[in-house]
């Protein structure tokens, strides 16, 4: 009887004992089975597909008139009208009056100095056919030629050094230039149109009280633009003068065709570009328009365009191959401005594209 007590109280004390290490072990190999999946680092990444690679260079420019002048009077009178309004959009043929100015004071004092000219002419003749009867002929003829009216005839070519110093001390010479400056003045109190084009701004009416070195408007060459972009210092060797593509626009409907008329000699210090001018014409293009374009450059086989972080300082990526991360060299063929196109990748390579701040090869990892 005693035996059967001891038995049973042999079994009471081991079977809580029994209880906790079959509790203790069943834990313990549920808590172990998440911790292979931990080992396991996780990274973004893409399956490359290596193929050709067309690339082309983008570019947006801003449409700038090929001549522009600015209106400049360089006399005083007062505006009157012409056949055409000097007003913005009004277009303009080549050779036709933009501005026309009040010139009738300024024309009555020209004739009147042409005449006291005339004047001091007619009283050298005398002398000069006593003393220089060889040339009494030629400015006899001469004299005969001005017209108070008209414009001043040129003079005589002058040899004969005394016959130049006569001239001189009667003012001759002195009296002429003077007359040829106001002529050219003259000229001045009508500006016209250097080439066909349009005008882009106006400051003039008729009737307007016009003063030297007042701007008067604006008037630029409608036949003819120039499209001006910028591309990066990197690239610029890609593009040569007389290259031609097609510009579109995104607010006007229709494609233009720009030729690179001349690239910039520097590079812009803050945005580290060059700029680049092609010639474009057309009937709907305007001043300040944007146009695009794409510059055809080259094409490459077997690669891939791949994230700029994920290429090393040696020109390696990081890759997935049986669930361990590993090194393959690429080669690099352009750097581009946020991605890298390269050669050396395999089809269905893993490419991880996390960036890496320290080495991970040979760890075990998975593709999130």
């Amino acid at each position: 009887m005693k035996t059967t007590k001891n038995a049973a109280l042999t079994l009471f004390l081991i079977l809580p004992v029994i209880f906790w290490q079959c509790s203790g072990t069943s834990g313990k190999e549920k808590a172990e089975e998440p911790v292979v999946a931990n080992n396991m680092r996780r990274f973004n990444t893409t399956v490359v597909q290596p193929g050709t690679i067309d690339h082309s260079l983008n570019i947006t420019g801003r449409v700038v008139p090929l001549q522009k002048i600015g209106i400049i009077a360089e006399v005083q009178g007062i505006a009157r009208p012409t056949e055409k309004p000097l007003k913005e959009g009004v277009v303009f043929r080549q050779g036709q009056v933009l501005v026309s100015i009040d010139d009738t004071d300024f024309r009555y004092d020209l004739s009147a100095q042409k005449s006291q000219f005339l004047n001091a002419m007619v009283r050298i003749m005398s002398d000069l056919k006593l003393d220089y009867p060889d040339h009494f002929g030629e400015w006899n003829r001469y004299l005969s030629t001005i017209d108070v009216t008209r414009t001043l005839p040129e003079l005589p070519e002058v040899q004969d050094a005394q016959l130049r110093y006569f001239l001189a001390a009667n003012d001759v010479f002195n009296l002429y230039y003077s007359l040829k400056s106001k002529e050219e003045t003259l000229r001045d109190f009508r500006i016209y149109a250097p080439f066909t084009g349009a005008v882009t701004r106006s400051d003039l009416d008729p009737g307007n009280l016009v003063t030297p070195g007042a701007r008067l408007g604006e008037f630029i060459r409608t036949d003819r633009y120039e499209v001006q972009a910028a591309v990066s210092a990197g690239e610029i060797d890609r593009i040569k003068p007389g290259q031609v593509i097609e510009l579109t626009s995104r607010a006007v409907q229709g494609q233009w065709q720009g030729k690179v008329s001349r690239i910039g000699k520097s590079v812009d210090a803050s945005t580290q570009s060059v700029a680049v001018y092609l010639l474009v014409s057309g009937e709907d293009l305007k001043e300040g328009m944007y146009l695009e374009g794409k510059f055809a450059t080259r094409a490459y086989e077997n690669a891939v365009e791949i994230p700029g972080e994920t290429l090393t300082r040696k020109n390696q990526v990081y890759v997935i191959e049986d669930s361990i991360v590993r090194l393959k060299d690429v080669v690099p063929l352009e750097f581009l401005e946020n991605t890298v196109i390269v050669q050396g990748l395999a089809p269905g390579d893993q490419l991880i594209t996390d960036p890496i701040q320290s080495p991970i090869q040979g760890i075990a990892a998975v593709s999130k």
